[in-house]
């Protein structure tokens, strides 16, 4: 399976992969544009807006320069796709039943060889637009190396995609992340309730205020300064989702967590007053036998989007004993 935080339906080009070298992708295909004599070889990948070109050589054609989209339901891009792994040498001429897009009004062939991500989804494909060789040559058996060049850095990316989403801190905020929390927060619990302090866990939201559009990373990371600046040193605070923080604190009283919610509420509106903060809590005293996964589950189901997902009979958020098995490997440690 693919890491949680590589999303096939979002293009290379809109997301943070300085693992993947396009400029070498594109003199690849510049390689290829030379031995094929053709008018130009490109990298389609399928997104969710559409088959959208990554990379191609250079050419005077500008109906296929990089980010340019073509329809998701286009016949011809879902042949190429889905092909087998040893590609295709297509007669464009006569291609009557399909309807081909306007790049391929004079194009007479086309050789074309799949991409596969490395759970065996379809990524895209390798494009050479009208290869001029000898017919005996005309074949996409030189597009193997490109082919396998593309799928092992696919694999190298959600490598290391992988292991960033293992690690215990995020990247917006420099707080731990969800991986994180589970894996230090059941020990600071156990700390606590030998030591007879009373816990509880605070889940925060953070939502535009109108006309204010969308959140954005500095949002993020001043709502975890203002979590961060509140709580204890002996607190544990983490980015929990995308738009969720949440905190396991000590306290002596209930009324401690609803004090610390209406306090980071106050410095949020003070700091900017185009956010506002959603947030649930529940208190546990250090007799109680909870683990952290139920605690945690109980205090994120009382946020007001949790909610509105129950009357609308929604998917919850995934609760730590629910995430898939490869980010439960090290996560198990919460029931404990």
């Amino acid at each position: 399976m693919l890491p949680e935080n590589v999303d096939t339906s979002v293009s290379l080009l809109e997301s943070d992969n300085t693992q993947l070298n396009l400029v070498r992708w594109m003199h690849q295909c510049e390689l290829m544009k030379r031995y094929y004599q053709a008018d130009v070889v490109f990298v389609i990948q399928k997104t969710s807006s559409g088959f959208e070109v990554i990379v191609s050589s250079i050419s005077q054609n500008r109906l296929l320069t990089t980010g340019t989209i073509f329809e998701p339901d286009d016949q011809i891009f879902q042949r190429l796709v889905h092909s087998l792994p040893e590609g295709l040498n297509i007669d464009l001429t006569n291609q009557k039943k399909l309807i081909l897009p306007d790049v391929f009004t004079n194009a007479d062939n086309m050789l074309t060889r799949p991409i596969l991500w490395p759970d065996g989804t379809h990524f895209g494909c390798i494009c050479v637009l009208n290869a001029r060789i000898s017919s005996n040559e005309i074949n996409s058996f030189m597009l193997e190396p490109f082919q396998i060049l593309l799928q092992q850095e696919l694999t190298l990316y959600c490598q290391t995609q992988r292991i960033e989403s293992l690690s215990m801190r995020d990247r917006e905020t420099g707080m731990l992340n969800r991986y994180g929390f589970i894996m230090m927060a059941p020990r600071q619990l156990s700390l606590g309730r030998r030591f007879g302090a009373s816990a509880g866990i605070i889940f925060f939201e953070l939502y535009p205020r109108p006309p204010l559009k969308q959140i954005e990373d500095k949002h993020h990371r001043l709502l975890g300064s203002i979590i961060q600046d509140t709580i204890r040193t002996a607190d544990i605070a983490a980015h929990y989702s995308e738009t969720q923080f949440v905190v396991l604190v000590f306290v002596d009283s209930e009324r401690d967590l609803i004090h610390i919610g209406t306090r980071v509420e106050k410095l949020l509106f003070q700091q900017n007053e185009k956010l506002m903060v959603d947030s649930s809590c529940n208190y546990f005293t250090p007799d109680s036998s909870v683990k952290l996964a139920p605690m945690l589950e109980k205090s994120q189901s009382g946020l007001k989007s949790e909610l509105r997902k129950l009357e609308e009979g929604l998917p919850k958020a995934i609760s730590p004993t629910e995430m898939p098995a490869k980010d439960r490997e090290g996560s198990d440690r919460i029931n404990h």
